[in-house]
């Protein structure tokens, strides 16, 4: 799993590796879960304490998940890169996900072993060992086999074989024929030869000259080396811009490039100088005048391949740049200016701008580069001073940070001890003029002069710095060799140095009298070094028990991770050996002198003591990668690896290489929890980078695997098994058959989601993951992947029937293969659902239960409503879904219980009243729901007086008495309801009276009377007379009989006389009429006329006849006449027509018109007006006119010339109307030209 984090480095030194074990024992015993975070140098998955040396690591910081807790408990590794959980933090018997996180930037998880998991491991507390190694891929170095590179010099000319006179130079003389690089194991020691440790040759001089600097190119196992100017020695075939390669696999060295082909300019070849005199004989000794400037300002000084072997850094010495060459990997030279890019380095102040670069050391992803103040100007030592930068070349605009600068006026050890060399005991300025020599005796013949140079750099596991110190006057002398005028034999000296600078958390403070920060030296108080002392102060050669050399480094150096060494070259490392160059190896953390080895002593053609060696590289292989991580169950269906979810072993996963056609390469069997890993051991020939494989598992597996929190088991073939299920499919009722399904994929909700997701998708029948392999080291154990089982769920009781109002105590749910975190939701809905609409409709829920032990969910007293006040069953559906809704719809499973509410009854009832004609009565129930409607099939029972029972719902009876009723329903017989009736009696006689009544005479009537409320009257009499009034007339003498029946049919009767008449059968008449007016609006009126009796009655049987004007006769009472006149009426009776009344009533008439008068009148001017005037007494006027002119006033103005019409109207609505005119100004307008002026005017009415 790739992890980018911030970088920290390790403040301590080997000794917590001493410490680790008593660390550990002193945890608190309270620790539930701990564990330990440390550097798998080798990557081999198990922590080491002696070769590599992997030390703990702390900052990181460790999460713990508890059981299914989404918010975890944290704590960071200590200095150590220990860590502990306490009994609170993580209690025992709880499943925990540990998570590690906070890495430095460019550390990946180490690969999984036997001592360490991955940056996400499972167990449950307590647990210990709970470890991970983390990996930098670029410290990975294999633990056996190692070898070490170095480039030899040879003395002269490699590029031809002839000698000073011209003549053929034999093999064994020949410059070309000399070693010029070796490799050697990484552990020897002692002086090589046949028999101990002897060096293996990979490339002659002829074939890359002179080379100092070396980087290699793990992935395709290439050393480059680059040319340097040596005096004395040549360069290869490529001149000063060589590059050369190496194929360690087959030995051949190779020219790669000149710069020069890409425009990198590095100078001109100093000995190509005439009087340079070198020759292919190695022992000839030769001037080489020009190379004492040039060395150290052209060529190339130090370089380094970036960590993903594609890029060659290295540091152009003539314009003082760092250099990046695209290469790629495997290399190809590039031919174009695109793949270069340059960086100035700074001066860091030096004076006259003299700054020398040379050291180049890419580390964790940065380019460091070491300058030195070379004081070749000022020739003052106080101007000597060594800078060393920081930059990233990958950034947008990268920027030179300086990290360490310190002045180099401190005290050294001499090279030499030998007489007067003993004076040079410190660095002096560069310069081009050879030194006088020194020793002993009147012509010494030995020569130094310490120039620095900042060579090398390497880094200590704790994030120190190591700083490699050059003489530049090993590069300018040699072994009796000449001085630069071609004058005598020279043996040359050259002391380097090496420090230490330790990593005060990201600063870097330079050693200090033999001390770095919490460590100790071997040379404190030495007086020599930074304070007084210096860190590796083993630094010299003892001859014959004296200390010869106080200073014998030659600035080239080797630290890799995990391993206690650095590796420096040196002249003469061993005690006694001398004119030798070798290695010189010490305890990185004390200084203390571990072992040396020497390459070549007293050897015709070397450089003895002058700088015999150069660079030295180890030649680690690349980090191998990994990938892998985990098959688990996935309990709750999210597609995310919770503490609880256990891992699933037995389970076979192939690895296919989708960049072969698909091709399965190599099988993994899931293991320890679930895990799987494909590297160099699993897959034949081990994983290559950044290449496509795809990960698949046969689903198949599944049916014969029993599935659980609780592990997993084969099932027999006969058993039901599970089976892979599409998503989206919906699962029958709860079975034993159980049903798997790939987890989402890809979850990314949260943070470093890819950590803990599942990856893969169904393809076919196999789940796949793709992956693509990172770089080198790069482990990628984020291919994690899950499965899951559905839910399976159903209701107890498809339906529960209830009485309207009746509680429901309990619905149940049962099912099978739930999840930790499922509940089981029941919800209430009016209506079925379907499908899985009852998780998305919006019902009521009526409550969340966590199924029991046995898989069972019951919801008590679940306050459904059961009122039903409908006239039919009433049904609500109760449906059991899972909580929370999951996310596949194929598991989200329901069960179905409907809800069956009878609905509620009521009963009206109804008696009656026994009266004297009715002798019994029906009793009424009626069973009713609440809608009102009739309720069928409900049972009555009727108890009544005297023991009355009855089963019918309408029965008879003929008692008076409080009857009850009670009702029930079939579907409820335990419900009952009741009503009352009530039988009342009522035989009261109605109250009558009545009365006759006389004739009053002949033909006349008499009116009987009868009352007697609230009854109905009948009556009776002569000639069969009938009547129902009350006051009925009649006209015949005799008896009659009135009969009155009440409401309740009780009657009372009566009989009364009418009596016959007595007196004048034809009393007098009289009569009374009117007449009217006729006008000229009411042209008709109409007479009325009235007779009577004395007493004022109406006789009957009248007749009536009118006369008037015009011989106008009538029989109708009120006649209409419209001719004015006297009129008269007579009246008289059938019965006595003897007996006539009479009058006589007048009509008038009103037609007078109104009195009308008007007169018109003239208009005086144009534009003026004329007042008309008309008068009527007593009537309205209307004036009409020119222009549709009208007014009902008297005297109207008038503009318009012309007849104007009035008319009268009077109240009796006669008319009568004249016209008159108004005439038109006369002559010319007598205006024209004025001014308006008013004037008083008389109008006079004219006749």
């Amino acid at each position: 799993m790739k992890l980018v984090y911030t970088l920290l480095f390790n403040r301590y030194g080997r000794w917590l590796v001493v410490c680790f074990l008593f660390f550990i024992s002193t945890i608190t015993t309270q620790a539930q879960v701990k564990g330990v975070v440390f550097r798998d140098f080798d990557l081999n998955g198990v922590r080491s304490d002696t070769l590599p040396i992997e030390v703990g690591l702390s900052g990181v910081v460790v999460l713990a998940f508890v059981d299914q807790s989404k918010t975890p408990v944290s704590t960071t590794t200590a200095a150590d890169g220990s860590y502990a959980f306490t009994s609170s933090d993580v209690p025992a018997g709880l499943p925990v996900r540990i998570e590690f996180r906070n890495f430095a930037s460019g550390d990946y998880n180490g690969p999984y072993g036997a001592g360490s998991g991955t940056s996400v491991q499972f167990t449950k507390a307590p647990a210990e060992h709970i470890n991970l190694g983390v990996n930098y891929p670029a410290d990975y170095c294999q633990s056996s086999g190692l070898k070490l590179v170095t480039p030899c010099y040879v003395n002269g000319n490699s590029q031809i074989t002839t000698d000073k006179d011209g003549n053929p130079v034999p093999d064994d003389k020949q410059s070309a024929r000399g070693d010029a690089l070796v490799s050697f194991a990484y552990e020897s020691s002692g002086v090589a030869g046949p028999g101990n440790f002897m060096p293996t040759h990979l490339a002659s001089a002829s074939e890359v000259g002179t080379i100092w600097a070396l980087a290699y190119q793990r992935r395709n196992k290439t050393v480059f080396s680059a040319a340097v100017v040596k005096r004395h020695a040549s360069f290869g075939p490529a001149g000063p811009g060589g590059i050369y390669k190496t194929d360690i696999v087959t030995g051949t060295t190779t020219t790669f490039m000149s710069v020069s082909a890409v425009g990198i300019d590095v100078g001109e070849d100093p000995h190509q100088d005439p009087l340079a005199n070198l020759f292919g004989d190695k022992t000839q000794a030769s001037a080489d005048p020009s190379s004492m400037s040039a060395m150290g300002r052209m060529s190339f000084g130090g370089m380094d391949m970036s960590e993903d072997d594609k890029t060659l850094y290295f540091v152009n010495l003539k314009d003082r740049k760092v250099y990046g060459l695209l290469v790629g990997s495997p290399a190809v030279a590039p031919t174009s200016a695109a793949a270069v890019k340059s960086w100035d380095i700074p001066n860091p102040g030096c004076s006259n701008g003299d700054f020398r670069p040379w050291a180049l050391k890419v580390y964790h992803g940065a380019v460091y580069v070491g300058v030195v103040c070379s004081a070749e100007t000022s020739q003052l030592q106080s101007d000597l001073k060594a800078t060393i930068y920081r930059f990233d070349p990958k950034a947008a605009t990268p920027v030179f940070t300086e990290v360490l600068s310190f002045p180099l006026d401190f005290r050294r050890g001499s090279a030499d001890l030998t007489g007067t060399c003993i004076q040079y005991d410190h660095w002096l300025p560069w310069t081009e003029n050879w030194p006088a020599a020194c020793g002993i005796g009147a012509d010494p013949k030995f020569v130094m002069y310490p120039q620095p140079i900042l060579s090398d750099l390497a880094f200590d596991d704790d994030g120190s710095m190591l700083i490699g110190f050059l003489d530049r006057f090993g590069h300018l002398s040699g072994v009796a060799n000449h001085d630069p005028n071609g004058n005598g034999l020279y043996d040359g000296f050259t002391g380097g140095d090496l420090l230490r600078a330790y990593n005060d958390n990201g600063t870097f403070r330079l050693e200090q009298n033999g001390k770095a920060g919490n460590l100790t030296g071997s040379g404190v108080s030495n007086n020599e070094g930074p304070g007084g002392g210096e860190f590796y102060g083993k630094d010299r050669w003892v001859f014959f028990g004296n200390v010869a050399h106080a200073e014998v480094t030659n600035g080239a150096l080797t630290k890799v991770p995990g391993y206690d060494d650095i590796i420096t070259s040196a002249f003469d490392p061993i005690t006694d050996v001398y004119q030798s160059g070798g290695l010189k190896v010490f305890n990185v953390k004390t200084g203390a002198e571990s072992r040396n080895y020497v390459l070549y002593t007293i050897n015709p053609g070397s450089f003895g003591k002058a700088s015999g060696l150069g660079d030295n590289q180890p030649l680690c292989d690349p980090a191998p990668v990994e990938i892998g991580n985990r098959l688990w169950f996935d309990d709750n269906r999210d597609g995310i690896q919770d503490a609880y979810e256990p891992g699933i072993d037995g389970i076979v996963l192939t690895l296919h290489d989708m960049q072969a056609g698909g091709i399965q390469i190599a099988s993994q069997t899931t293991h320890d929890g679930g895990q799987f890993y494909f590297n160099s051991t699993t897959v034949p020939g081990g994983l290559q980078f950044g290449h496509s494989y795809e990960i698949r598992m046969d689903t198949t597996q599944l049916p014969l695997l029993d599935i659980t929190l609780a592990g997993t088991k084969p099932i027999t073939p006969a058993a039901s098994g599970g089976r892979l299920s599409a998503r989206g499919a919906r699962l029958s009722a709860p079975t034993s058959q159980r049903y798997y399904s790939l987890s989402p994929a890809n979850r990314g909700n949260f943070t470093d989601a890819d950590l803990r997701d599942s990856d893969a998708s169904l393809v076919g029948g196999s789940a796949v993951i793709a992956v693509t392999t990172l770089d080198a080291g790069q482990n990628d154990f984020t291919n994690d992947l899950s499965i899951y089982s559905c839910p399976q769920l159903k209701n107890e009781k498809d339906t529960i029937a209830v009485c309207t109002g009746a509680p429901i105590d309990s619905i149940a749910a049962v099912g099978n293969y739930f999840s930790r975190v499922d509940s089981v939701r029941f919800v209430l809905f009016t209506t079925p659902q379907s499908g899985t609409a009852m998780y998305g409709n919006t019902g009521t829920v009526l409550g969340t239960i966590k199924p029991d032990a046995n898989n069972r969910a019951v919801l008590h007293s679940p306050g459904i409503n059961t009122a039903n006040t409908t006239a039919d069953i009433s049904r609500q559906y109760v449906y059991a879904i899972i909580y929370p809704t999951p996310e596949n719809p194929a598991c989200r499973q329901a069960g179905e219980t409907v809800i069956e509410i009878t609905p509620a009854l009521s009963v009206t009832a109804a008696g009656g009243k026994l009266t004297c004609s009715v002798k019994s009565v029906t009793l009424t129930a009626q069973a009713l729901y609440t809608n009102g409607s009739a309720a069928p099939n409900a049972i009555y029972s009727w108890i009544g007086p005297n023991s009355f029972t009855s089963a019918v719902q309408n029965p008879v009876v003929s008692e008076a008495g409080t009857y009850t009723v009670t009702i029930s329903s079939i579907d409820c017989p335990n419900a009952f309801t009741t009503a009352t009736a009530v039988v009342t009696t009522d035989i009261t006689k109605p109250v009558l009276e009545a009365f006759g009544a006389a004739l009053p005479c002949k033909g006349c009537t008499a009116t009987l009377f009868a009352d007697a409320p609230g009854a109905t009257l009948f009556w009776t009499g002569p000639n069969s007379f009938t009547s129902t009034e009350a006051e009925p007339e009649v006209t015949l003498a005799g008896d009659y009989t009135v009969v009155a029946t009440g409401v309740n049919g009780c009657k009372v009767d009566l009989s009364v006389e009418v009596q016959p008449v007595t007196d004048d059968p034809c009393p007098p008449l009289s009569i009374t009429a009117t007449g009217g007016k006729l006008t000229c609006s009411v042209l008709s009126v109409t007479l009325s006329a009235q007779a009577s009796l004395q007493d004022g009655t109406v006789p009957p049987n009248l007749v009536y006849k009118w006369t008037g004007p015009a011989s106008f006769t009538s029989s109708s009472q009120n006649p209409g006449i419209s001719v004015p006149g006297n009129y008269t009426v007579i009246a008289y009776t059938l019965d006595c027509p003897d007996v006539i009344a009479s009058t006589t009533v007048v009509v008038t008439a009103d037609t007078a018109k109104p009195v009308l008068e008007a007169y018109g009148a003239a208009i005086p001017c144009k534009g003026c007006s004329a007042t008309l005037y008309a008068n009527a007494p007593g009537a309205t006027l209307l004036w009409s006119g020119p222009n549709g002119f009208t007014s009902t006033e008297a005297e109207p103005e008038v503009t318009v010339a012309g007849d104007y019409t009035v008319v009268a109207t009077g109240a009796n609505g006669c008319k009568i109307d004249l016209t008159v005119e108004v005439s038109p100004p006369d002559g010319d307008d007598p205006c024209t030209g004025r001014e308006p002026k008013c004037l008083p005017i008389l109008v006079r009415r004219i006749k």
